[in-house]
């Protein structure tokens, strides 16, 4: 049986988190699968007046978690990634960790640069003998988007938590 895979997916009316210096958009999209290990917590602040959310959104390359999501999710978490506080909201980004090279470039739809560096994947195709038994993780690009499987989202649900949702791959 195939193994599902899902991107976070914004919620409408959803609780929005920005980082109140701009720079650090580049931060987030830069973020690449390395520990981060000198870690200088973002001031973030949260803005659209949207629907409370265990996960504020920014971005699905960029998880961030209300403390209910991280008690609920921690332990799974901290097996895939690092949980980085912020300042100005009691909030932590999910720094993923886990990096696959799992997408089927050949199967699956891709934009790319001349150079072949991936600019945008417009439908995926994983293979599965390399996904493993990663719940989360990221592809080998600028910018992934970080992906679940099946038995994350699962817990997701059994753990009541609220204003996230998730788009099947």
């Amino acid at each position: 049986m195939a193994t599902a895979v899902y991107t976070f997916e914004v919620v409408e009316g959803q609780e929005w988190i920005f980082p109140t210096d701009d720079s650090h958009y580049e931060m987030f999209s830069a973020l690449d699968g390395r520990t981060i290990t000198d870690w200088d917590p973002p001031v973030m602040a949260g803005r659209g007046g949207g629907t409370y959310s265990d996960f504020p959104w920014l971005g699905e390359h960029v998880p961030f978690l209300r403390r209910p999501a991280v008690e609920a999710l921690g332990q799974v978490l901290l097996r895939h990634g690092q949980l980085l506080p912020v300042r100005g909201e009691e909030a932590w980004l999910f720094n993923a960790t886990t990096v696959l090279d799992a997408l089927d470039r050949q199967r699956s739809g891709i934009v790319a640069f001349d150079d072949g560096s991936i600019l945008a994947i417009e439908h995926h195709v994983f293979d599965e003998t390399k996904l493993g038994a990663a719940e989360v993780f990221k592809l080998p690009m600028r910018a992934s988007a970080v992906y679940v499987t099946g038995p994350f989202v699962e817990r997701v649900r059994r753990a009541g938590l609220r204003g996230v949702a998730f788009k099947a791959l």
